[in-house]
């Protein structure tokens, strides 16, 4: 995990890990160069399971902090997840089950509710279960909610993200990976996703960004075809993004881009949100 000015959200992230049924693990949390009263909040937490890397670095970015995280991992696995985002209590082990059962996966996602504020859903991450399913389209994307991975540390270790890939590390990874690789998902939702707005300059920038890494990896028809496809269809997506930040809402996008949340989805949710935000037996001192 990654963190930049979180303060606001990191209590409820962290308290999601703490409460994992799977207890094997270490959580490496690397503050990069935050400016608010995030490192102060991490502090207060007291579990000799997290490892809290403070540096005088300054804020490098998520592919570098994520490539430093990977590095200082011990595990047989390494799991993903921002320090806004929530994960389910059974998520580390359904993961780590499925991983051991399948050995020739190496990158595991699972579904996830998207949400906002004090956890209103407003939609589900489109999510493929299988490799070819995942891969279908490597022009638009991946449909692999980035905060959910958990993979082979070996094969993080092989892969590893790059600076030039800003906002979109995750994807771009995906492509120059996936021919060689193994990816699943399960369609169980595992985590909640923070989104509060539509920001179409951040989200362009990526969109961009993924399209030169498209260009700069073509090299025959077929991913030339994949190019001329991705500038294209991330054209309309970044207007789609325009209209939506001028209208200032994201439920518009929920209907088109997300899938609907189920009653018994939205259900399942509230109660890991009411459980995480009023269970202070946690240890978690405020």
């Amino acid at each position: 995990m990654s963190a930049y000015n979180a303060s606001g959200t990191i209590d409820l992230a962290l308290r999601s890990i703490l409460a994992q049924t799977y207890q094997n693990w270490e959580l490496i949390l690397v503050d990069d160069g935050s400016t608010d009263r995030t490192a102060e909040r991490v502090l207060h937490v007291k579990d000799s399971r997290i490892r809290f890397i403070q540096e005088s670095s300054g804020n490098m970015g998520l592919a570098s902090r994520l490539n430093q995280c990977v590095r200082l991992a011990r595990g047989e696995y390494i799991a993903r997840m921002d320090a806004d985002d929530v994960a389910y209590p059974q998520r580390f082990e359904r993961q780590v089950q499925f991983l051991k059962e399948h050995r020739d996966i190496d990158l595991l996602g699972t579904g996830a509710v998207i949400f906002r504020g004090e956890g209103e859903i407003i939609g589900c991450y489109p999510t493929a279960c299988s490799h070819e399913a995942i891969c279908r389209r490597p022009w638009w994307g991946f449909p692999l909610a980035h905060p959910t991975w958990m993979g082979k540390r070996a094969w993080f270790v092989s892969h590893p993200y790059s600076d030039e890939d800003t906002r979109c590390e995750d994807q771009a990874l995906l492509l120059r990976s996936f021919a060689h690789s193994r990816f699943a998902a399960l369609e169980e939702v595992l985590l909640g996703y923070r989104m509060t707005e539509i920001a179409a300059r951040k989200l362009g920038r990526g969109r961009l960004n993924y399209c030169r890494r498209l260009l700069a990896d073509q090299h025959d028809v077929s991913s030339l075809w994949w190019v001329l496809m991705g500038f294209g269809v991330h054209s309309v997506a970044f207007a789609r993004d325009v209209a939506l930040q001028l209208g200032r809402t994201v439920e518009y996008g929920s209907r088109r881009s997300w899938s609907l949340a189920s009653q018994a989805e939205k259900d399942r949710w509230r109660s890991v949100w009411t459980r995480l935000v009023s269970d202070y037996t946690v240890l978690m001192h405020v």
